[in-house]
C-alpha cells in the first residue's frame, strides 16, 4: 500500500491501494493504542514525540478486467516530532501496510 519515503516529511500525499477499513486496520496494527479515529476518514496518530494527522478519501477503484482494487487518496500532515522520528514512523506504517508475498 505505502512504499516510499516522501521528499518532505511535513505534508505529503499518497495514493493507497486499500479500502478505508483495510487502511484503518493497518494503522491500528502498526500502532496499537496510538491511533485516534476522528471520523470521515481522518486519523490522529501518536508515536513517542511524533504527531501525525492523516486524511483518507475513497477514490474510484482501479480495474483490470473483472478485478477491482480499492484506492484511497491520503494526505499526511506532521504536527510534531523530529525528522528521524517522523521517518521511522513512516517506515513503520509502510511495513504494517505491505501486502502479499513474493
Amino acid at each position: 500500500m505505502l512504499a516510499f519515503t516522501p521528499p518532505s516529511l511535513e505534508t505529503f500525499s499518497r495514493e493507497v491501494g486499500a479500502s478505508a477499513q483495510e487502511f484503518e486496520r493497518s494503522l491500528h496494527a502498526a500502532l496499537p493504542g496510538g491511533v485516534e479515529s476522528l471520523g470521515a476518514g481522518r486519523f490522529r496518530v501518536s508515536a513517542g514525540e511524533v504527531r501525525l494527522e492523516i486524511t483518507a478519501v475513497p477514490q474510484s477503484a482501479r480495474r483490470i478486467g473483472l478485478f477491482a482494487l480499492p484506492v484511497l487518496a491520503t494526505r499526511f500532515e506532521f504536527l510534531a516530532g523530529e525528522l528521524p522520528a517522523r521517518a521511522a514512523l513512516i517506515a513503520r506504517l509502510d511495513r504494517a501496510m505491505q501486502r502479499g508475498g513474493g
